[in-house]
C-alpha cells in the first residue's frame, strides 16, 4: 500500500473520529441520550438523531466507514458482496443457476 493510500485512510479515520467528537459535544451540551443499537426504539429515543449537527456527523460517519470498507477490501470480494446485494427478481431456479456458473 503506498503512502497515499495510507494518508487516504487515516485522513477517513479522523474524520469519522472528528464526527464522534461533534456527536459528543451536542449531547454533552443538550443533556440527549445517545441511543444505543441495542436500547428500545422510540421517538424520544431517537430525538438526537434530529440534531442537525448529529445528522451532518452521521451522514460524514456513513459515507467515510462504506468509503474505508471500499478502500481495505480486496476489489474480487467487493465485487462479490455487491453481487450478492442485488434481487433481479427471477425465479428461484434461475438464481440457483447463476450460482453454478
Amino acid at each position: 500500500m503506498s503512502q497515499d493510500a495510507l494518508a487516504e485512510l487515516k485522513a477517513l479515520g479522523n474524520i469519522i473520529q472528528s464526527s464522534i467528537e461533534q456527536i459528543e459535544a451536542v449531547v454533552s451540551a443538550n443533556s440527549f441520550i445517545f441511543p444505543s443499537p441495542d436500547s428500545t426504539f422510540s421517538p424520544e429515543s431517537e430525538a438526537p438523531h434530529k440534531h442537525p449537527i448529529i445528522q451532518s456527523a452521521t451522514s460524514l460517519i456513513t459515507s467515510a466507514a462504506a468509503q474505508l470498507l471500499a478502500r481495505v477490501k480486496p476489489a474480487p470480494l467487493s465485487v462479490i458482496d455487491a453481487s450478492t446485494q442485488v434481487n433481479l427478481g427471477l425465479p428461484r431456479r434461475y438464481h440457483e443457476l447463476l450460482l453454478m456458473t
